[in-house]
């Protein structure tokens, strides 16, 4: 089983089995890295295909599948925490539908600490509460997001909960 920084999800220069044809024209010309579908090894990555891109590409490739491949639902956005792999320790994941096919992507970005992810409120307004419990959790901020604030954590708490770094028992501020 692999360690906490290494990925045991493989990634390819083709779009796995099952990927419709829109979805694979969308992404044209824009570097994209493959994983999962239909037959995948990995219990994690399910039937759902997944693509990696880089984080100048990461608004491109979602504007890409809203507009030409009908992946007009924003299922959710969260984070994996890697701190040992540098300098790219957060994947920001973000799980997009077709409703029409009913066919799911996982899109990712890799992002270092401090650096932003583009914001995708701009194409789905669902996004904004998703991103800002992924900056709540995590610390990944999303550019040009219209209210990166706190959403669940007080708005002065010091801390990213969801980070494995983070104490397993929080910062405490007072006792019981």
């Amino acid at each position: 089983m692999p360690g906490p920084s290494e990925s045991s999800i493989t990634y390819q220069d083709t779009a796995p089995e099952g990927v419709a044809e829109a979805t694979i024209a969308a992404l044209e010309g824009i570097d994209v890295k493959w994983s999962g579908g239909e037959g995948s090894v990995h219990p994690l990555a399910g039937s759902y295909p997944g693509i990696q891109v880089d984080r100048a590409d990461y608004l491109k490739a979602a504007q890409a599948l809203h507009d030409k491949a009908d992946f007009a639902f924003y299922v959710d956005n969260t984070a994996v925490d890697y701190p040992e792999r540098q300098p790219q320790r957060f994947t920001v994941v973000t799980v997009l539908m077709n409703l029409k096919t009913q066919d799911r992507l996982i899109l990712k970005c890799r992002a270092a600490e401090g650096e932003s992810v583009p914001s995708l409120t701009s194409l789905w307004v669902a996004a904004n509460w998703a991103e800002r419990e992924t900056y709540d959790m995590f610390g990944v901020p999303f550019e040009g997001h219209p209210d990166l604030s706190r959403i669940y954590m007080p708005q002065d708490y010091d801390g990213w909960p969801m980070r494995r770094d983070f104490p397993l028992q929080g910062h405490l501020r007072f006792q019981d």
